[in-house]
């Protein structure tokens, strides 16, 4: 339910076309009024998660597309079959992620200019776009690892935050943060016995 939530909300941000400083800025306003204040999506527990959904949706985003049948994924190019061999990779990065097409679309607008994945056709670029998921996915690996752990020891998050300071402000979106997180749980967890 996280992950869909999680891509439900960036799927509304790319509608709403936020920058990331209005973007955080609504995380932040939307999470205080539903308990601790966060800026990232990621730190949201679910009933922030809901209403930052529900805000985004008050402020214009539609609902995302549904899956319809299954190995369908929203956004799918219509040019698919047409498209460099590295769109395959990318296919199944969003698919492990359930992330929409508009997921693509948004790091190649990002990392290239192009508006759209299908309209990318350099193999740098198209590499360049693997890369940046191949990152994203990695930091949701990471990210549910220490989820596991901390279940697994009955801690919360914000216990972590406070034991290991300072740590990043975003930890979770940050590899190497989330990478001396998951490391100092498992010690934990070795000296619990």
């Amino acid at each position: 339910m996280r992950r869909g939530q999680l891509a439900t909300i960036h799927v509304a941000r790319q509608q709403l076309q936020m920058d990331e400083d209005t973007y955080r800025d609504l995380v932040a306003r939307v999470s205080s009024a539903h308990g601790h204040a966060v800026r990232s999506a990621a730190d949201l527990n679910g009933r922030q998660r809901t209403a930052l959904i529900e805000e985004m949706r008050r402020l214009g985003a539609t609902k995302p597309m549904s899956k319809g049948k299954p190995g369908k994924y929203p956004g799918k190019p219509n040019n698919f079959s047409g498209m460099p061999e590295m769109i395959t990779k990318i296919e199944a990065l969003l698919a492990d992620m359930a992330l929409p097409w508009s997921y693509a679309d948004a790091i190649a607008k990002q990392q290239t200019g192009i508006a759209k994945i299908t309209w990318v056709r350099q193999d740098a670029q198209l590499r360049a776009i693997i890369a940046a998921l191949s990152v994203e996915q990695e930091k949701r690996v990471l990210s549910g690892a220490v989820d596991q752990e901390l279940k697994r020891l009955g801690w919360a998050p914000e216990r972590v935050v406070e034991m290991l300071r300072p740590l990043r402000p975003h930890w979770r979106r940050h590899r190497e943060s989330l990478r001396l997180v998951l490391d100092y749980l498992a010690q934990q967890a070795v000296a619990r016995g």
